[in-house]
């Protein structure tokens, strides 16, 4: 039987890579290396070291300043909140005066209201006596009337009976009655 595994067929082994190989120590490729490493710097130097510094340096710039914009910002701040404090404590004394002013103007139009209400209920009871004497002096008037109509009614009535007073008064009597009855 045959193995599957023949020494023939493991995998390949390079010669030139072996341990020994890369422990050597040959001078040329050193200098070489050493050479490609020296060129790498110059050349690293000469092309990005002044641009990688200029970006560090603006980054160093743009950092100090963004600090400066924080103190600023934070200064700022401080001083809203100051001026936003003093603007509310004017802003209740303002309102506080216009209060005090709105009190003092409802007060002085309350006044006025009531002594025109005044001025007019005195109008309006100096008319209603001026009416209530005018309609007494005219229920009066009327009253003297028809007692003065009633007495030379009477009067005459009694004048043409012209009895004893007895008989005048019963006459009297019946005709008030009669008077009474009708009104």
């Amino acid at each position: 039987m045959r193995h599957i595994r023949a020494p023939d067929r493991v995998a390949p082994v390079y010669k030139s890579l072996s341990v020994m190989n890369l422990l050597s120590f040959y001078i040329p490729e050193w200098v070489w290396v050493a050479f490609n490493l020296v060129v790498l710097i110059v050349v690293l130097r000469r092309i990005l070291w002044k641009r990688v510094g200029k970006v560090l340096d603006e980054r160093q710039e743009i950092a100090v300043k963004m600090g400066q914009d924080a103190e600023e910002t934070a200064r700022l701040r401080t001083e809203m909140e100051h001026l936003r404090t003093l603007l509310d404590m004017e802003m209740d004394v303002k309102t506080s005066e216009m209060m005090q002013e709105a009190r003092t103007r409802a007060g002085h139009e309350y006044d006025r209201i009531v002594a025109e209400a005044e001025t007019k209920a005195g109008l309006i009871v100096s008319a209603a006596k001026t009416k209530a004497l005018q309609e007494r002096d005219a229920v009066m008037a009327d009253m003297k009337r028809q007692v003065t109509s009633t007495a030379v009614e009477a009067t005459g009535i009694l004048l043409r009976a012209n009895i004893d007073s007895e008989r005048n008064k019963q006459i009297l009597e019946d005709f008030l009655a009669e008077r009474e009855v009708s009104a």
